[in-house]
């Protein structure tokens, strides 16, 4: 008999695993994969941005009750988490801006820590098992027949990049117990598009302004990098306004990626520039007036574009270079699609929070069934804001729980 079982040994299952047996409970984590964290060692660009310093609300979303997330994220506030880090032996960097990530800058050792630390305070993990049933009955769950426990956490994750094996598993679970699930959509992923024109621009990446228009209007600016890729865009800008594209694009709406690929020079500056390089270059082929300037795909691009010919520098108009410059600035791609859930780093969406008590991370409409991570409507902006709710949902629930020993 357990007194626990967790399902999902990702970020939330761990954390939450090592807390419980801190208070000496018996904890079960049954793991579909050969082992813990695989989310963990795959984030970051293998990294791991652990969270972030900076946890303003703001960074976090949800459809479903801002009031439980607000009071979730300031149960674990930064010097918390800090702290139970250091106590387990994981020490933290600054990264990018406000982002801390391992002191190693290897996501192998967050997960290896957590999983370590875990098996030192007890926690029993069965890998290679992935649970398909769930029945409740004398008080007790019974997981795919083998496991019976009196609490039973669902730390499944997502839907999001099944490749590493994710599933909807938490979903489906959640909804046999009653819960209802909100919209669920890709967040933090790539974005698609059918203008073949800039398909010939994969690989390009590069520091821009990047806006995201839906329907003609401005919505939100993001000075970052950017990818053009084989199907459309990616980078950093990206994923940071793929949430709302995501949502747009469900409802229809038209959706408009606005680029200014020199946001450090205005356009009259820009002219003066090139002007000069005009009558400096005059008699190269018109292509070395943007050379060293953008990359040459961007230049091939932009020429055939505006239908300029081969021809020398000094061809070029006046018109001609105040079109040059416009386009450098606006560069417009209509958004058809996201990538998709299983190119997706998380979900917006999720078990609708209503359904939760805040304070202690138990479902509303099953005894003794609990939640913690992603399978709930909650997810959170780039910058390790994902990690951070995984952490503060654990230990809410775990430091609140009270259950029989």
């Amino acid at each position: 008999m357990n007194n626990i079982v967790i399902i999902g040994a990702g970020a939330s299952g761990l954390f939450c695993s090592i807390l419980l047996a801190k208070k000496g409970y018996n904890v079960t984590v049954i793991e579909k994969n050969t082992k813990a964290g695989r989310k963990i060692l795959a984030s970051g660009n293998g990294r791991c941005n652990i969270t972030n310093s900076n946890l303003n609300i703001e960074n976090f979303n949800t459809s479903s009750n801002n009031v439980l997330v607000k009071n979730v994220i300031e149960n674990m506030n930064y010097k918390k988490i800090k702290d139970i880090f250091n106590d387990m032996g994981l020490l933290m960097i600054l990264g990018d801006g406000t982002r801390m990530y391992p002191m190693s800058l290897q996501a192998s050792s967050v997960s290896e820590i957590l999983y370590d630390t875990a098996i030192h305070n007890g926690v029993r993990f069965i890998f290679n098992e992935e649970v398909i049933s769930i029945d409740y009955n004398n008080k007790y769950y019974n997981i795919n027949s083998s496991y019976k426990s009196k609490y039973l956490i669902l730390a499944n994750g997502s839907c999001a990049m099944s490749k590493l094996g994710s599933s909807s598993s938490g979903y489906d679970f959640a909804k046999q117990f009653n819960h209802n699930i909100t919209k669920l959509l890709p967040s933090l992923v790539q974005l698609k598009s059918n203008n073949k024109s800039i398909y010939s621009l994969s690989g390009v990446k590069m520091n821009a302004n990047v806006t995201l228009l839906i329907n003609k209007k401005n919505i939100k600016t993001i000075t970052a990098d950017i990818l053009f890729t084989k199907y459309g865009l990616s980078g950093n800008s990206i994923l940071e306004l793929s949430r709302k594209s995501a949502f747009a694009l469900n409802n229809n709406d038209n959706v408009i990626i606005h680029i200014d690929l020199m946001p450090n020079y205005s356009s009259k500056k820009l002219f003066e520039i090139l002007q000069n390089r005009k009558h400096l270059l005059k008699n190269k082929d018109n292509i070395f007036l943007l050379k060293s300037i953008i990359n040459d795909k961007l230049i091939n691009y932009i020429y055939k574009q505006l239908n300029i010919k081969d021809a020398k520098v000094e061809s070029l108009s006046k018109q001609d270079i105040s079109n040059i410059i416009h386009l450098i600035k606006n560069i417009n791609i209509e958004i058809s699609d996201t990538n998709g859930f299983d190119n997706a780093e998380v979900i917006a969406g999720g078990i609708d929070l209503n359904e939760i008590y805040e304070n202690s991370m138990e479902s509303k409409k099953q005894q003794n069934l609990y939640f913690c991570g992603e399978l709930m409507d909650v997810d959170g902006n780039c910058g390790g804001y994902n990690f951070h709710w995984a952490w503060s949902s654990a230990y809410t629930l775990a430091n609140s729980f009270k259950g029989i020993k």
